[in-house]
């Protein structure tokens, strides 16, 4: 095999492509360029929203760990620990902001699934 192989690439044959290669290929080069640049994700419109929430989960975090060293104690079955964030979130409403959340990300989903 590796004898036919050399006998092959030893000869001075030109290889010429077939009469339709040249035409595909352009053909195939002209899509390409015609198809329209895909659109960018708009990071620069999330980047506030990100900025917020990392911000208020810093901010929670804070406080649950304050509230934290201020009564590690054990209080029956429940640590106080867990008490102290429990009463955060109902206190700044995170309930609410998680059913918003899942009420507005639902028909999104539903729309981007059938497209």
């Amino acid at each position: 095999m590796d004898d036919n192989l050399d006998r092959i690439l030893s000869t001075d044959q030109d290889i010429v492509p077939s009469s339709a290669f040249v035409g595909n290929v352009m053909a195939a080069v002209r899509g390409e360029a015609s198809t329209p640049a895909p659109i960018s994700f708009p990071w620069q419109r999330l980047a506030p929203g990100f900025a917020i929430c990392a911000i208020a989960l810093t901010a929670f975090l804070v406080i649950a760990a304050i509230q934290f060293h201020a009564g590690a104690a054990v209080t029956g079955p429940v640590p106080r620990v867990f008490e102290n964030v429990l009463e955060t979130t109902n206190r700044v409403g995170l309930g609410w902001i998680a059913i918003a959340l899942v009420a507005s990300f639902i028909p999104t989903r539903l729309v981007l699934a059938r497209n």
